[in-house]
């Protein structure tokens, strides 16, 4: 009787720190696109643009959702997943760019630029039975308040950076 007892004890501490280890490892997938320094946010701030390319910022201002996350692609390219409260400044060919989200999330917004110039396109997460995105270009001083007052530079995805799945 003691032996069972003891068994599931032991089994159930096992159970519990399984438990704490599977969602460390979760909460840090969530986090896989890392936040740019103070510097390079501070730059990007100035909203200047690109001889030649395109400048897109895609930003979330809303601090409601705090728990969706929202995977960004630009004409297929991954850019990272960011948060309410962050933003990207993601670098295009002149044209036409297609924004769109991944997984359930079918938000999607085309964006024509010139080159040599800056657009601003804000995200709003959707909650809901199924997550959806909503994207609208922005002008430019609307934007760029927004941006200043709410929101974090993130680093876009490079190929080679470690990625993780979940």
């Amino acid at each position: 009787m003691l032996r069972s007892r003891l068994g599931r004890a032991i089994g159930g501490s096992l159970r519990r720190c399984a438990t704490l280890l599977a969602t460390a490892v979760l909460l840090a997938a969530c986090a896989s696109t890392q936040e740019a320094d103070r510097e390079r946010d501070a730059v990007a701030k100035r909203f200047e643009p690109v001889t030649r390319d395109s400048v897109i910022y895609v930003y979330r201002p809303d601090r409601t959702n705090l728990s969706t996350a929202t995977t960004l692609w630009a004409d297929g390219r991954l850019i990272g997943e960011f948060l309410p409260g962050t933003y990207f400044r993601v670098i295009v060919f002149a044209g036409r760019t297609l924004l769109h989200t991944s997984g359930p999330d079918t938000g999607r917004i085309e964006v024509a630029t010139q080159g040599n110039d800056v657009s601003y396109v804000e995200a709003r997460a959707i909650e809901g039975e199924s997550p959806a995105t909503v994207f609208r270009v922005v002008p430019a001083e609307d934007a760029q308040r927004a941006i200043r007052a709410c929101c974090t530079l993130l680093d876009v995805w490079r190929p080679g950076q470690l990625r993780l799945y979940w």
